[in-house]
């Protein structure tokens, strides 16, 4: 294979690091295959280069294609939607972020809510005021015999709204998609 080819693939490589390695390696053999067989096609390196478009690109390709495949979260999703938001252009500079940093914040904090009111509950059963923890909407404070079930309903709420965003980050990634088809 030409030194460009190699080189081309490399690149497409370097940026799909995020990704599990088995489907790292997979993605990186059907490129190879598909650069020899335009190469056995006669095609020279610019030709093939030309028709498959800036690794970049590719590698923004498949690692939208990764990450529609599978909405759930995970630590490895959110590097790969990292990794995707930084190929993605100026459209991700602020949808990916915003949605894909609020939905696991608000997923984080969906689940400490309710630990912390637990908490404040059990606390305030042996006599013992945590008033570092406390549960405040507007002008209303909840009250320790409270503590844990509205606490429970608040980190319900979070998980929903994270959950939700998480949805909006895989939705806007779907959507790049797409588009990066309709262009091919």
């Amino acid at each position: 294979m030409e030194r460009q080819l190699e080189s081309y693939l490399d690149t497409v490589d370097r940026h799909l690091r995020p990704m599990p390695a088995s489907e790292r390696v997979d993605i990186v053999k059907e490129i190879k295959s598909e650069l020899l067989e335009l190469e056995a096609q006669g095609l020279r390196p610019e030709e093939i280069i030309a028709r498959l478009g800036a690794p970049k690109e590719l590698a923004a390709a498949y690692l939208s294609d990764a990450i529609a495949k599978n909405p759930k979260f995970s630590w490895k999703r959110l590097g790969s939607v990292i990794a995707f938001y930084s190929l993605a252009g100026l459209g991700g500079m602020v949808v990916l972020p915003a949605a894909s940093i609020t939905a696991v914040t608000f997923m984080v904090c969906g689940a400490v809510v309710p630990v912390m009111g637990l908490l404040k509950f059990l606390a305030s059963l042996i006599g013992i005021d945590l008033p570092w923890v406390m549960l405040q909407f507007g002008n209303w404070t909840a009250p320790a015999v409270l503590a844990f079930p509205v606490s429970v309903a608040a980190g319900a709420m979070l998980l929903l709204a994270g959950r939700g965003l998480w949805r909006v980050t895989v939705g806007f990634v779907r959507m790049v998609e797409q588009k990066r088809r309709g262009l091919a």
